[in-house]
């Protein structure tokens, strides 16, 4: 299903999109590797275009599953190096499209495996959790972490800072393509089952 995936739209107001069914949100810290995993779980090399710059995507963008299924990447927070104006319209950007869309969402979090989840992850977690947003979280830029025990102690220490299950936790690296099959399978299983739930 994910590699049909075609780009969609971009804007700067998620509220000029149209209604649309069921959406998964990648969110994120600056740099933390958004583009690069759409990339990969897509098997698309160019879909989302990636940058070494923190900042780089500057609008939201949407990327078409099937008929009313979204992918959806949004601006990174963080270190950016952009006007504190700039900054306070890209949050009410990630704001607006993950409260005030009607449509059915979960929030994919991704953080950076060694620079570890950093103060904006954790209130990013916190607003989630007060909004009473569905959310998982992808640990990417897990290069160095060969052994199957490392990437399970990695797992369970990320649960724990984060106060969810292990299960809704996956490490990944989106360089090397590592670790995706069971993030797609996660991926595929939310679209089919929240078309359906749609559907009754």
């Amino acid at each position: 299903m994910l590699e049909k995936t075609q780009f969609f739209r971009a804007v700067n107001d998620s509220l000029t999109l149209p209604k649309n069914n069921i959406e998964a949100i990648f969110a994120g810290r600056s740099n933390v590797g958004k583009s690069s995993v759409i990339n990969a779980l897509c098997a698309q090399k160019n879909l989302a275009r990636t940058s070494k710059t923190p900042g780089r995507t500057r609008s939201i963008n949407v990327y078409s599953i099937a008929m009313g299924k979204w992918l959806i990447d949004l601006p990174g927070y963080g270190f950016a190096k952009v006007n504190l104006k700039e900054k306070e319209l890209w949050q009410k950007m990630i704001e607006d499209c993950i409260l005030k869309r009607q449509s059915k969402k979960l929030v994919y979090l991704i953080v950076d495996v060694f620079v570890g989840p950093t103060d904006l992850d954790l209130d990013m977690v916190f607003w989630l959790k007060e909004n009473a947003i569905s959310f998982k979280v992808i640990a990417n830029k897990a290069d160095k972490l060969n052994a199957a025990a490392q990437k399970e102690e990695m797992q369970n220490k990320l649960a724990e800072i984060f106060d969810i299950a292990p299960a809704n936790i996956y490490i990944i690296s989106a360089k090397k393509k590592q670790g995706f099959d069971k993030l797609k399978q996660d991926i595929n299983e939310y679209f089919k089952k929240g078309q359906k739930s749609i559907m009754r």
